[in-house]
């Protein structure tokens, strides 16, 4: 009798190990359309071991194929196509506990000119271990350093292939930012924000710049003024 259990009891843990091994990866479906709305997908294939979700576009604008690896602790991602490179984990023990998506050790390169076509100013955006926590409700913990260079002009002269260095943070469940040209921070520098329906707002400064403006003037300016941006990410991804 003592037998016949330890064989149901190996058969039992044999079955479930096989069947977690081959959960088909579109059990994630659910929970992406509520987490991600904007975005859509041919299909996903795989199991959560190893998965792939086919024609990932956010709004219209078509990003690649996800390619997905699942290790207990973490579910890896990596996009890689079209001037578009991003690869990151979610923390799935953190994820599960809190309800929110913590994502750790993101790196990300875009320098496709259709994705910049809309901020011609910038040829390439990148970001390195970056770290987030977020819900539909907004974000509650992020760091990480964000590169942005801005595209060669002979109109913005000194702004001219300078590249811009950012650290983000969350407060009050906003994502928040704030950046400068490196190595001289007066060409450019200013803040940034974003809310949970992707509305944005940037302020922008530069010395540099106004500093030759200023010069054709017989009164002189007390300060540079701040140029202020807002819109909505999501018109970024719009046709």
């Amino acid at each position: 009798m003592k037998r016949f259990i330890q064989v149901i009891f190996i058969l039992a843990v044999l079955i479930s190990s096989i069947t977690v091994f081959r959960l088909p990866l579109n059990l994630i479906s659910s929970t992406l359309n509520d987490l991600f709305p904007q975005v859509s997908y041919s299909s996903i294939e795989g199991t959560i071991w190893s998965g792939r979700i086919k024609n990932l576009s956010f709004g219209d604008e078509y990003l690649g194929s996800l390619n997905t690896s699942f290790n207990l602790k973490s579910l890896s991602l990596l996009i890689d196509d079209n001037g578009l490179f991003l690869e990151g984990k979610i923390n799935l023990i953190s994820t599960l506990l809190s309800n929110q998506v913590s994502l750790e050790d993101v790196n990300l390169n875009l320098n496709s000119k259709r994705f910049l076509r809309k901020v011609p100013v910038i040829s390439s955006f990148s970001g390195e271990d970056i770290s987030i926590t977020f819900d539909i409700n907004g974000c509650y913990f992020s760091e990480g350093i964000v590169y942005a260079s801005l595209r060669s002009t002979n109109k913005l002269d000194k702004l001219s292939n300078a590249r811009l260095e950012g650290a983000i943070s969350c407060q009050d469940k906003k994502l928040l930012g704030s950046f400068s040209s490196v190595p001289n921070n007066d060409i450019l520098k200013g803040t940034f924000e974003l809310d949970k329906e992707l509305n944005y707002i940037v302020v922008a400064n530069s010395k540099s710049l106004f500093s030759r403006i200023n010069s054709f003037f017989e009164s002189g300016f007390t300060s540079s003024p701040d140029v202020k941006l807002r819109g909505n990410l999501f018109d970024f991804f719009l046709n």
